[in-house]
């Protein structure tokens, strides 16, 4: 075999790889956004920016601890109510949304005891007296 036979078979193996990999991503029926509605949230993110700014001007970040038996503690400055987002990185089924009321000390704990353990996003959002806020956090559960 000479080298332009060698080279005429390499070109073609290489268009065969193109193209598999060409087939593979226009029949797959996976999306790969991070979240199903990922359009309406960049849309609706100056909001949410907002939020997350009025932690940081009202020194409002929530002291996050966990407790005995997989229990994850809040502390707000103000009492809060609002909306605690538990989310798997791998796995998106495994996510968990929780509503929170803190009592008039700020203070609020959820069970997580059907959660499994390794890292997860942490997500509050809540409102206390007139301001909205938006804290996220990577937590580790064990």
């Amino acid at each position: 075999m000479n080298w332009g036979t060698k080279l005429v078979i390499a070109l073609g193996l290489f268009m065969s790889f193109i193209l598999v990999l060409s087939m593979k991503m226009i029949f797959s029926d996976k999306d790969d956004l991070v979240e199903k509605d990922y359009y309406q949230k960049g849309l609706n993110y100056d909001a949410e920016y907002l939020k997350i700014q009025n932690v940081q001007r009202d020194a409002a970040e929530p002291v996050v601890s966990f407790g005995p038996d997989k229990k994850l503690d809040l502390h707000f400055k103000l009492p809060a109510k609002g909306v605690a987002k538990l989310l798997h990185s791998s796995n998106r089924d495994m996510d968990r949304v929780f509503q929170i009321t803190s009592d008039s000390s700020g203070a609020a704990s959820l069970r997580l005891s059907d959660l499994s353990s390794g890292y997860w996003h942490l997500e509050l959002e809540w409102k206390s007296d007139t301001s909205e806020y938006v804290f996220k956090k990577k937590v580790y559960l064990q």
